[in-house]
């Protein structure tokens, strides 16, 4: 009677492994793949205070193939540090050693910058 109980056990074990195969073989052949969550989109504006310590430029492909240019500043404060990246080259709005808030709008690829301003 034990063989007849493993039969469906088997079965289903076998199901799963086809399942989880069919899902991986795909992802196998690409070079990357994004996996992401916005638990907010088009929510309200965000904020950020601190000293600039790094400003560069990058770019990024989106899903479309088109070329994302973005600036990643580097914010300071008492808490450590912050990366964010902002859409386009905003790099001379955020002088290095400076005191800086940034308000923006989180996005994908880049967050979407709002405000400048010293506060110093």
């Amino acid at each position: 009677m034990q063989a007849l109980d493993s039969v469906p056990e088997a079965t289903a074990m076998r199901f799963v492994l086809v399942l989880i195969l069919s899902i991986s073989l795909p992802l196998a052949g690409c070079s990357q793949f994004f996996v992401g969550f916005v638990s907010n989109p088009g929510g309200s504006a965000l904020g950020i205070t601190g000293t600039i310590t790094t400003v560069a430029i990058g770019f990024v492909e989106n899903s479309e193939g088109t070329r994302v240019t973005f600036t990643t500043v580097t914010f300071g404060n008492t808490g450590g540090t912050t990366a964010i990246n902002f859409c386009g080259d905003e790099r001379s709005r955020f002088p290095v050693n400076e005191v800086v808030r940034a308000d923006y709008q989180a996005g994908i690829y880049c967050s979407t910058l709002i405000a400048v301003t010293a506060q110093g």
